[in-house]
């Protein structure tokens, strides 16, 4: 009775033990179980187990015992690998710590050049509002300097019109008077005289606006002659620009061959991202100086066309403008030169920064690349627990034990399919970011397309940029294919992580599969415990002695590999925290990327408001063009008002002709006292042209004609006088009326000094008072101003006093 109690009581033992350990098996532990239950055996064959297998339960002693004490060596072993591995990742964790550090002090550094650039933007802007002000005001000017030019050249034209009317109208009254005053030939031989000494001057004007007209002429040629200089120079600086071209183009071939192959190294590279930022840094404060650049060229063309004006303008300072114009065309064109350069490189450093971009992408795979072998760790990691939960099954041996670490390992497993699905979740997240990313790097490779487009249009406007554009156009075909290869190389990754992921659950099915079998081994030792528990009675302490000492070693291999868990947790933390640095440094790349566009974009309009400018120098070169037209049209009508100026001196040589065959009766005697008031006259005329505003008067025609009748009631009272006395009488008169018409000259010398020094205008306005005098000689000279009668009477009264004298010479003479 007291050995059956004691088997009872030793038995009631781990059933007691594995209770609270019974919800904590899986569904598979659970099936195992049902398995051994209905393949143990009945109590009623208990002591054939007993009895049949106590001497091999005698001979499994000493082997249990030799059994213990060796496997302790690989225990320590594993858990010297463990330290290490633990070593290398805390020295994995102190290198991504400095590679964190170094990156935010990189991102200060990028923040702070990113203020300095954001000034240099805004000093830009004041830059372009000032040079616009200045534009504005620089047309405004041009608009009043073109209304005037119009108002003088209307006010030309007028003037002519008028002219012609007035030697119309000339003609017509000179017709008149030839058909009406027949009879009046002293008035009409004194209007021929007139018309003479007007066709004289007129004759001169001719020849002065000759002059003028050669001189215009001699200034157009010069002025020909530096426009085809200026054309050839332009020409050969446009040869220069597409030998620069070219040579820029080369060098940027080279360049890019040299990138491709720095590309190449670079991949191998991870401190890359660093590089990447400064870069689109430099992108940044590149298309700033391109806006300033812009600003400087906007400047330059405001010059030419201020110098273009002044052409128009100024023809005398014209070789002044034409070097300004020389200079401001050349700091132009460099500055355009200066501008493609660093558009090109702006190109360079955008290829540079989407190369940079794919090398991110792999440091993104390389990052997944070694999360995988964190994860292949862990698989491996894993393996080892169930080595050892193997070689604690084969030294323990104990039912309860076995439950118990059986459940501890599948809750543990069960975290490592948590932590699996975490990181398959975590993968699934970074493949959602990356598609992302790449659909980011595709809108941004379709806005670099956009601008590499406009920038397409200005070369064909420019007519000097279409080798660079098929550059770019390669160029795009060769980032294009290499975007498809990423593409490939993606779904290449994508496939191999399906396969891994495949891999991950045939080898979680192949643990589940062991942890099955173990199950069963376990249900089957325990059938063999159940039937062998007489056998074991007497062994129970050594096994609770042994039990005991691979509790502890299996608390120390938990503590362990809890060290170990909390180890590859921080490493899992700190690669995400990797990762979100990466997605960070991704974002702002981004946004650099951004506002390269803008920059790009702010280039291109500065490039259409110097095309509209360049587009208004083209319209003031013709309205140039217009106006050398209108001043050939003007040299045409010239000619033709010569033409009729020499048309009507032929007619008046014909008048003059018929007078002088119908005065042909007249005797010399005649003549010669005719010429008296004529040479009078002529005096008065000639004295009357130098101030034609202030006298139109002249001595009456009835006074001298007195005179004239004086004299032959002269002759009739000293008929006895000889011909050889009358002779020297005449001559003494004509000295005297030369010494009258000295006198006045002299006097009337005096007050012309006042008049206007401009000739053309002096010209026109003797002319126009000569034909005044003319149409106004007969009529009355009630209109005048009191001051003028006033003078005219004193000298008419000077006058009449010389010629009596004269007369009353001649008497006492006789």
């Amino acid at each position: 009775m007291i050995p059956s109690k004691s088997k009872s009581g030793l038995s009631d033992t781990p059933n007691s033990k594995t209770t609270p350990a019974t919800p904590r098996v899986s569904k598979l532990g659970r099936a195992g179980s049902t398995r051994s239950d209905s393949a143990s055996p009945s109590p009623v064959q208990k002591p054939r187990f007993s009895v049949d297998r106590s001497p091999k339960s005698v001979e499994s002693k000493p082997a249990t015992k030799t059994s213990t004490t060796p496997d302790k060596h690989p225990r320590t072993l594993r858990g010297s690998e463990l330290q290490a591995q633990l070593d290398v990742a805390q020295e994995d964790l102190k290198k991504a710590k400095e590679q964190l550090a170094s990156v935010e002090q990189e991102k200060t550094q990028a923040l702070e050049e990113l203020k300095d650039a954001k000034r240099v933007a805004d000093d830009a802007h004041e830059k372009l509002k000032e040079a616009i002000v200045a534009q504005k005001r620089a047309e405004e000017s041009l608009d009043i300097e073109k209304f005037r030019s119009d108002e003088l050249e209307q006010a030309g034209i007028e003037a002519a019109q008028k002219k012609e009317e007035e030697w119309q109208k000339e003609l017509e009254n000179i017709r008149n008077q030839h058909a009406v005053d027949v009879s009046a030939l002293l008035s009409v031989t004194q209007e021929l005289q007139r018309v003479k000494h007007e066709l004289a001057m007129a004759t001169e004007a001719k020849n002065t606006a000759l002059s003028h007209a050669d001189d215009a002429m001699k200034i157009a040629e010069i002025n020909a002659e530096k426009v085809e200089l200026l054309s050839g120079e332009v020409n050969r600086l446009k040869s220069l620009l597409d030998s620069k071209v070219e040579s820029m183009n080369n060098e940027a071939a080279e360049m890019v061959e040299k990138w491709d192959a720095e590309v190449n190294d670079l991949k191998q590279e991870l401190d890359r991202a660093k590089a990447a930022e400064e870069k689109l840094i430099e992108v940044e404060t590149l298309a700033e100086e391109l806006r300033i650049e812009l600003a400087d060229a906007k400047k330059a063309e405001s010059d030419s066309i201020n110098l273009t004006d002044e052409w128009k303008k100024k023809a005398e300072l014209l070789e002044v403008q034409v070097e300004e114009s020389k200079q401001s065309e050349k700091s132009s064109l460099d500055s355009l030169a200066y501008t493609r350069k660093q558009l090109e490189e702006s190109n360079a450093l955008l290829d540079d920064a989407e190369s940079e971009i794919a090398t991110l992408k792999g440091k993104m795979e390389s990052l997944e690349i070694e999360v995988a072998r964190y994860k292949t760790d862990l698989d491996e990691s894993d393996r080892r627990l169930d080595l050892a939960q193997q070689e604690a099954l084969d030294m323990g041996k104990t039912v309860e034990v076995l439950k118990s670490e059986l459940q501890t390992l599948e809750e543990e497993k069960l975290q490592a399919l948590n932590n699996e699905k975490a990181a398959s979740s975590n993968i699934e997240s970074l493949m959602e970011e990356r598609n992302k990313l790449f659909d980011e790097f595709n809108n941004a490779r379709d806005e670099g397309e956009q601008v590499k487009k406009a920038m397409e249009g200005l070369a064909s406007a420019l007519h000097e940029v279409s080798t660079e554009a098929r550059e770019t156009q390669e160029r795009l075909l060769t980032k294009q294919a290499e975007t498809e290869d990423a593409h490939a190389q993606i779904e290449q990754l994508k496939s191999a992580l399906k396969n891994n992921e495949e891999r991950y659950e045939v080898m979680l099915d192949e643990a589940r599969y062991e942890i099955v079998c173990l199950k069963k081994t376990v249900e089957r030792f325990e059938t063999e415990a159940k039937s062998s528990s007489g056998d074991w009675e007497e062994k129970e302490l050594n096994f609770v002695t042994a039990i005991k000492k691979s509790e502890e070693e299996l608390a120390s291999l938990k503590v362990e590999m809890a060290k170990v868990v909390d180890a590859l947790t921080g490493a899992e933390v700190e690669v995400k925290a990797a990762k979100d640095h990466t997605a960070q440094m991704i974002t702002k790349l981004q946004e650099t990327e951004s506002k390269g566009m803008a920059a790009n974009e702010a280039a291109e309009e500065a490039k259409a408001e110097s095309l509209q400018l360049k587009e208004r120098l083209l319209d003031k070169e013709n309205e140039l063009q217009s106006i050398t037209q209108e001043n050939d049209d003007l040299r045409i009508r010239e000619a033709a008002a010569l033409e009729k100026v020499k048309e009507l001196s032929a007619l008046l040589t014909e008048a003059t002709a018929k007078k002088t065959e119908e005065n042909g009766e007249l005797s010399n005697s005649e003549k010669d006292y005719d010429l008296l008031p004529n040479t009078f006259e002529f005096s008065n005329t000639n004295a009357d042209e130098s101030e034609a505003e202030k006298m139109k008067s002249e001595v009456p025609s009835g006074q001298l004609e007195d005179c004239s009748t004086e004299e032959p009631k002269t002759k009739e009272a000293n008929g006895n006088s000889d011909h050889n006395d009358e002779e020297p009488v005449e001559v003494k008169i004509w000295e005297s009326c030369k010494a009258v018409e000295k006198d006045l000259a002299s006097e009337r010398e005096h007050e012309a000094e006042s008049i206007d020094d401009d000739l053309y205008s002096k010209i026109e306005s003797g002319s126009s008072d000569q034909t005044n005098g003319l149409l106004t000689k007969d009529m009355d000279n009630g209109a005048t101003s009191p001051t003028k009668q006033q003078q005219e009477q004193k000298k008419k009264k000077a006058l009449l006093h010389k010629f009596g004298s004269l007369l009353k010479k001649k008497g006492n003479h006789k």
